[in-house]
């Protein structure tokens, strides 16, 4: 189950969890199991060929011919997979998307405001830590972002995922990296 949710497009945080495909879901709710999923806040629960059946909007059977064709296994005898309407693809592509999308740039505006408050100067004379001066740079953009995915029309979401989906992509990159180093850091410690 955990290899098909990520295949299908769900970030799954390290405890399991994941933010929901089935409802607007702003935090993780759904629990990825090796053999099921459950979701705490809409109560969608099943196995894997139930998982991709719900996502794709597919029956069971179809389901299952999806998987094995996606995973290479093989287990229909040489037929290929039910392909999934392209128009659905895109739309569920663009859902998980934009819930990604929404939890990236509410977790880096939240590192932006501890930056600015942690790293705030005392005086004149201390040298600005590069922390304080991106959250400086960088808080009203954000902000704005996520104004955006939040209270946006739904075309303006869309065309945020259309023409410029990359900055998100950039922001997530940053968020990782920084995720790196205070990994790196907490190991060094403890040696």
């Amino acid at each position: 189950m955990p290899e098909a949710a990520k295949f299908y497009g769900l970030q799954i945080t390290r405890s399991g969890m994941a933010c929901c495909p089935f409802h607007e879901d702003g935090k993780p709710s759904m629990k990825i199991y090796e053999d099921h999923y459950y979701c705490f806040g809409c109560g969608a629960t099943g196995d894997c060929t139930g998982f991709v059946s719900k996502l794709f909007g597919i029956s069971q059977l179809d389901a299952a011919k999806k998987i094995s064709h996606d995973f290479g296994l093989n287990l229909f005898n040489g037929e290929i997979a039910v392909p999934v309407n392209e128009r659905v693809r895109t739309e569920n592509n663009y859902h998980v998307w934009l819930r990604n999308a929404r939890a990236t740039v509410t977790e880096y505006l939240h590192r932006l405001d501890e930056w600015r408050r942690i790293y705030k100067p005392i005086n004149q004379s201390e040298q600005l830590n590069p922390l304080f001066v991106e959250s400086l740079q960088k808080t009203s953009y954000i902000e704005y972002l996520a104004d955006l995915l939040s209270y946006g029309t739904e075309q303006e979401k869309r065309d945020l995922y259309k023409i410029n989906s990359n900055t998100i992509m950039q922001i997530q990159k940053r968020l990782d990296k920084l995720a790196a180093v205070k990994e790196h850091t907490v190991k060094h410690k403890l040696i």
